[in-house]
């Protein structure tokens, strides 16, 4: 266990303030005494409250060998706070018996009785600082270990999600492949140097998160074109992206996420085209689509946009937003 959150300096700061209070206090209780007490006594009190600390420091540290905390907290935090209540003591009432033998004064009774309950306090708030740091930290770094570990499940499951899309699409490009051999061979050539971009790209930046919005868009154009060739009038494409945005980032992909899933979920038909727009302007990607839902949805475990919602949680500071109704289906990513 170590005390990072709380440095040296800020520790004697807060030791400087206490004594001074102390300081003000002793002041009451003897007022007659002239300003070399006073000053003896702050300097004094001060280095009890510098030497417990770095006792603190010291027995925490072999304690965390012999009574981890995370073994059995109750009984590290009681031991540690009675090892600094005898440190504690011992050197307080050096403290007073100097300044009784020194100065020829006699400490009030009154104070005799209760400083062994204000070294037992004091005990008490120097671990209470040690260990609320302790804590504090934990916390802290325990929420950064969450967000990191669901941000790789998120991750690994939009990975699963893109790897459960290409196989799908690959078997449907396949099969428009195979018949454009035989009606048109200068199609079929360049519907397969096209495919083999689309996934070229994939390769590529599947271990990127983020890739410009014009890398995207140029492999999108030929994700479109495989579209284009398998559907033909069925399907219509509209793209509108500005200047200012083509520079921003965009996680690999996505794009090609929301088409396949526009196409997935709905019928693809001349008589009942599919229209996809992608609009970029300012910070925000917007691809939307006309709804037509089919009944029934092959491999659909309904995760895919939650899951790339989740992702952009850790790149962007704004949402992901999913717009949908009887006539359209509406998804804006921001920008990076």
């Amino acid at each position: 266990m170590q005390t990072k959150l709380i440095s040296r300096k800020s520790i004697y700061i807060l030791f400087f303030v206490l004594d001074i209070i102390t300081s003000i206090e002793r002041g009451f209780l003897f007022p007659n005494m002239n300003a070399f007490f006073h000053i003896s006594l702050f300097i004094g009190t001060f280095l009890v409250l510098l030497i417990n600390w770095e006792f603190l420091l010291f027995i925490s540290s072999v304690l965390n060998k012999r009574l981890p905390i995370v073994n059995n907290p109750v009984k590290r935090i009681i031991t540690q706070v009675l090892l600094c209540f005898i440190v504690i003591n011992i050197s307080g009432f050096s403290l007073f018996n100097y300044a009784e033998s020194y100065f020829k004064i006699t400490t009030p009774e009154i104070l005799q009785k209760i400083i062994p309950v204000l070294y037992l306090f004091m005990s008490m708030i120097i671990n209470l600082i040690y260990f609320g740091s302790y804590y504090f930290r934990e916390w802290k770094e325990n929420l950064v270990r969450s967000e990191r570990l669901q941000k790789e499940q998120t991750q690994v499951k939009y990975d699963a999600l893109r790897n459960q899309l290409n196989p799908h699409f690959l078997f449907n490009a396949l099969t428009s492949l195979n018949s454009l051999i035989f009606e048109n061979q200068q199609l079929a050539s360049e519907f397969l140097q096209q495919l083999s971009k689309v996934y070229r790209y994939t390769l590529q930046n599947k271990d990127k998160d983020t890739v410009s919005l014009s890398t995207e868009i140029d492999f999108i154009n030929n994700y479109i074109f495989l579209f284009k060739t398998r559907f033909e009038n069925a399907i219509h494409f509209k793209i509108e992206i500005d200047k200012d945005s083509r520079d921003k980032g965009i996680v690999p992909v996505t794009i090609q996420v929301l088409i396949e899933n526009a196409v997935k979920h709905n019928i693809v038909t001349d008589k009942s085209p599919l229209i996809i727009s992608i609009i970029a302007n300012g910070n925000f990607l917007t691809v939307e689509n006309t709804v037509n839902k089919k009944s029934q949805v092959e491999a659909s475990n309904k995760q895919g946009l939650e899951n790339l919602k989740t992702l952009y949680q850790y790149l962007s500071d704004t949402d992901v937003e999913i717009t949908e109704t009887d006539s359209l289906f509406r998804v804006r990513i921001p920008l990076i």
